[in-house]
């Protein structure tokens, strides 16, 4: 016998001798025993001393996603239609992100939120737009041509996606990117709501 049978036999013979007394109180108790007794088996005979229901967290905590990638070298006069590859990755919560293509890929349906920022140099322009599966969802101009100075934009999309769906960031055409920052100054990031 485990010690929580005997806990549980325990509490049902106290129960079975003061019953009289508060039978209300007593059934919201039992049902208290019942569950967390359930617990422990669902933990194959371990205590979950976190206070967390352990049925609960093993759905949701694989369908977490969320992920963001930064750039550390400049990216120079790339080619229009290309993918923005940032290519370090800071976190990567359900393995979606590519850090050596640029390619989110969905590991599960719902509905995500998109965000990347682009900071060019001085009379510099770098184009680009959120692609789902290579189709335009919105774009972002960073356009320093009459700026004394850098400048920076970003840009952000909430779009319903399913798993294995494709989305990154684009070079829009008739563009070349003539010049994106690294050095910890832009970045594509996403995540599941």
């Amino acid at each position: 016998m485990s010690l929580f049978q005997v806990i549980l036999l325990t509490c049902v013979m106290t129960l079975m001798v003061n019953g009289h007394k508060s039978c209300s109180r007593n059934a919201g108790l039992m049902k208290s025993i019942q569950y967390q007794l359930k617990l422990v088996e669902d933990n194959n005979g371990k205590c979950d001393c976190t206070g967390r229901d352990s049925r609960r967290d093993s759905v949701t905590e694989p369908d977490k996603v969320a992920f963001m990638a930064k750039t550390i070298s400049a990216l120079i006069n790339i080619p229009a239609k290309s993918t923005v590859v940032y290519d370090t990755v800071v976190t990567n919560i359900g393995n979606g992100y590519d850090k050596s293509t640029g390619i989110f890929t969905a590991p599960s349906n719902g509905i995500y939120i998109f965000s990347w920022t682009v900071l060019t140099h001085n009379h510099k322009y770098f184009v680009t737009y959120l692609a789902l599966n290579g189709n335009v969802i919105i774009k972002n101009y960073t356009g320093a041509n009459s700026v004394a100075d850098h400048i920076s934009s970003s840009q952000n999309a909430v779009i319903e996606i399913k798993k294995d769906d494709k989305v990154f960031v684009k070079v829009l055409e008739g563009n070349t990117g003539q010049y994106m920052i690294g050095n910890h100054y832009s970045s594509f990031s996403g995540y599941k709501l």
